[in-house]
C-alpha cells in the first residue's frame, strides 16, 4: 500500500528499518536452518522487526493464500528465493495455492519455431499451432517447478481443478482454443491443503468433451480464490504498478483498479492490466485483499505480507486505513511510536500517566490494526468562546508522503466543531509550514491561545510557533 506529506512537514517520524535482515532470520527459523551470524542477519539487527513480522502470522494461520507467478521469473536468479518464501509460508500453517503463467514461455518457444501466435495472453484468440505451443512450453514449465518445489521438499501436486468451456465467439471473433472457467473444484483443493499439499494449477484447462483449452494465469488465480474464500491473491509480476513520478502506488482501491485498467495506462503493459483487471474482480467478489509485487526485488513476496505499507500495490476493496478514538490498551504502542522523536524534541514529552489521564483526547490512525500515527484535541472553555487545540501529531517516519497527515488533521477539526469550538490551534517547532500550506493554519502570536494554554506555553521555552484556523 496518497503522496501528500511534504518532506520538511513533521520531524515527528521514527528511523526507516530495512526489512532484510528480520526477513532473512524468519526465513531461516521457518525452514530450520541454522542461523548465520553474517552482516545481514544478526542478532543486532532489531528484534522488535521480527516481533512486527511475527504478529502477521496469527492473523495469516489457517487462512487460504493463492499465488500466481508470471512465467518470466521462473528463470531468473531470484526464482529459487522466491520458492523459499512459499515454503516460509506453508511452514506457518498458511494453505498456499500456486498458479504459473507461461506467457514468456510461449513466446520463446514460438519465435524458435518460426510461429507467428494468434495471441499470447491466453484472453485472445488461441488457434490450433497456438494451442501446440503452449501446450508444450506450459508441460516443460509444470515439470520444471515441480522438480524445484521438490527440492525444498515441499509436498506438492499439479491439481486438474478446473472444469472450462469455450470461451466462444466474442466482439465477432471466435476464441477457438481459449477457455474460460466454468467451475472450481474447491472441495478437491480444499483436501489436498488440509493435507499439507500445495496444488499448482496451470494455465490449461479441459472441458467436457475432452478439448484442452489455454487459459489466462490472473483468472485462474482469481477464480481458485474465490472458490476457496481466500484471504489473498498475490500476483508476483515481472514489473510492479507506479505512480506518474515513477515511484511505488502502494495501494488502490477497486473503482482506481478498474479504472486504471479500462484506460489502458500507458505506464502498464498488457500483463499488468490483466492483474488490475481480474484484482478488482477478486476484491468485488468477496477476496479481502489483492497485492501485486514486482518479482524482480529480493524478498518482495514476505516484505509485502509482513509489512504494514509493503513493497508492492494493494487493491482493497473496504477502507484498510481507519481512525479511531484510542483505548487506554494503545498508550504502550503509542509511547513506542513517539519515543525517538520526543528524545529530539520534535514532541513535547510525555509521560506514560500524563498520556493515559488524557487518553480520551486521543486518537488512532491504524493500517489493518496497526497504529502508524495519532494525535489528540484538547479543549478549552473561555469566556467569549470555546478553543481546541491539535495536540501529539505524528506519523511515523515509514508511512510520511502519503497523506496520512492530512486526514489526521482533517479528523481532529471535525472533533473540534462536533465539541462547538470556535477554532482550531496548534503548536510546532518544525512542521508549521505543513498546517500553513496544507491545513489553512496561519501563524499568530501566542497571545490567541486560552489562558490556561498560554501560560504552560511560556513555562515550556520551546517557542514553538503558534497556528490557528476558524472552524465557523
Amino acid at each position: 500500500m496518497p503522496k501528500y506529506w511534504p518532506k520538511d512537514a513533521d520531524a515527528c517520524f521514527d528511523a526507516p528499518l530495512s526489512h532484510s535482515a528480520p526477513l532473512l532470520r524468519m526465513k531461516m527459523i521457518a525452514r530450520n536452518c541454522p542461523v548465520q551470524e553474517t552482516d545481514t542477519a544478526k542478532p543486532s539487527a532489531r528484534f522488535e522487526d521480527l516481533r512486527g513480522i511475527l504478529r502477521y502470522v496469527p492473523q495469516f494461520r489457517q487462512r487460504v493464500f493463492v499465488i500466481a507467478i508470471d512465467g518470466a521469473l521462473l528463470h531468473q536468479p531470484g526464482f529459487p528465493s522466491l520458492l523459499q518464501d512459499v515454503a516460509v509460508l506453508q511452514s506457518l500453517n498458511i494453505e498456499v495455492v500456486l498458479v504459473f503463467g507461461a506467457r514468456s514461455q510461449i513466446r520463446i518457444l514460438a519465435e524458435k519455431r518460426g510461429l507467428t501466435l494468434s495471441s499470447d495472453d491466453g484472453m485472445g484468440r488461441t488457434d490450433l499451432p497456438t494451442l501446440e505451443v503452449a501446450i508444450e512450453a506450459i508441460t516443460r514449465q509444470s515439470s520444471e517447478l515441480m522438480a524445484d518445489l521438490t527440492a525444498l521438499e515441499l509436498p506438492v501436486v499439479i491439481s486438474n481443478a478446473l472444469a472450462v468451456h469455450p470461451a466462444g465467439v466474442i466482439d465477432g471473433t471466435d476464441l477457438e482454443f481459449t477457455g474460460r472457467i466454468e467451475r472450481v473444484d474447491a472441495e478437491t483443493l480444499g483436501v489436498l491443503l488440509k493435507a499439507d499439499i500445495i496444488p499448482v494449477l496451470q494455465p490449461l484447462g479441459y472441458d467436457s468433451r475432452g478439448t484442452t483449452l489455454r487459459l489466462n494465469s490472473d483468472a485462474v488465480a482469481v477464480e481458485v480464490a474465490m472458490a476457496l474464500h481466500a484471504a489473498k491473491v498475490i500476483f508476483v509480476s515481472e514489473a510492479g504498478l507506479t505512480n506518474p513520478d515513477g515511484s511505488r502506488l502502494a495501494q488502490l482501491s477497486v473503482a482506481d483498479a478498474r479504472e486504471m485498467y479500462r484506460s489502458k495506462d500507458a505506464r502498464h503493459d498488457v500483463n499488468l492490466l490483466s492483474k488490475l483487471r481480474y484484482g478488482a474482480l477478486a476484491c468485488q467478489e468477496g477476496v479481502p485483499r489483492v497485492h501485486i509485487v514486482d518479482g524482480s526485488q529480493d524478498e518482495a513476496l514476505l516484505a509485502e505480507l509482513f509489512s504494514n505499507e509493503g513493497v508492492g500495490t494493494m487493491i482493497h476493496a473496504d477502507e484498510y486505513q481507519q481512525i479511531r478514538k484510542a483505548l487506554s490498551s494503545d498508550v504502550p504502542a503509542l509511547l513506542s511510536m513517539m519515543q525517538h522523536s520526543m528524545e529530539e524534541a520534535a514532541l513535547v514529552s510525555r509521560t506514560r500517566e500524563q498520556i493515559q489521564s488524557r487518553i480520551k483526547d486521543f486518537f488512532v490512525l491504524e493500517t489493518d490494526g496497526n497504529p502508524i500515527g495519532c494525535g489528540a484535541v484538547h479543549s478549552y472553555d473561555e469566556e467569549n468562546r470555546k478553543v481546541a487545540e491539535l495536540a501529539c501529531l505524528f506519523v511515523r517516519r515509514s508511512h510520511k508522503n502519503r497523506g496520512h497527515g492530512q486526514k489526521l488533521v482533517a479528523y481532529a477539526e471535525e472533533v473540534a466543531k462536533q465539541r462547538g469550538c470556535d477554532v482550531l490551534v496548534a503548536l510546532s517547532t518544525q512542521a508549521f509550514r505543513f498546517f500553513e500550506e496544507k491545513m489553512g493554519f496561519q501563524v499568530t502570536d501566542p497571545s490567541a491561545l486560552p489562558t490556561a494554554r498560554r501560560e504552560k506555553y511560556d513555562r515550556s521555552g520551546r517557542n514553538s510557533k503558534v497556528l490557528i484556523k476558524a472552524l465557523r
